[in-house]
């Protein structure tokens, strides 16, 4: 599929103008967020508008690395400071806007959670969270 001239057009404005961004996107407001990464062009989509983000998630299965969808998410500061979510239904790739600080993520996939503290600095980050494989 083909992303419309329109929508990438847009998405390289936004990657250009945030490009360089050092701290939660000046765009955005704090716990601003974009899920998806299903497919070809949602995947373009999600690396075209990253920059707006400091904060890259991906959900996979372990072993595999299959990408998973239907996280549920809650980010919360170590410190002080408002949580952010929950976020419903996120996946394979969450980009949540924060701004610089310690936080907690939690996801929640199929009753399962995952847990990883990240740091907001100077630059991004990102953290890939795995889950087993579970049957259907």
């Amino acid at each position: 599929m083909r992303i419309p001239a329109f929508h990438l057009a847009l998405a390289v404005l936004l990657s250009a103008l945030s490009a360089g961004a050092s701290a939660a996107s000046p765009l955005l407001a704090p716990g601003a967020h974009r899920s998806g990464g299903i497919g070809e062009e949602d995947q373009e989509r999600m690396r075209l508008s990253q920059n707006l983000y400091n904060l890259r998630l991906t959900f996979a299965e372990a072993g595999t690395g299959a990408y998973l969808t239907g996280v549920d998410v809650f980010i919360e500061p170590l410190g002080r400071g408002r949580a952010f979510g929950p976020y419903k239904d996120c996946g394979p790739l969450l980009h949540v806007a924060l701004a610089p600080g310690a936080y907690r993520v939690r996801a929640t996939y199929r009753g399962i959670a995952r847990t990883v503290d990240v740091r907001i600095a100077k630059g991004t980050s990102a953290s890939t969270l795995y889950w087993p494989i579970l049957p259907d």
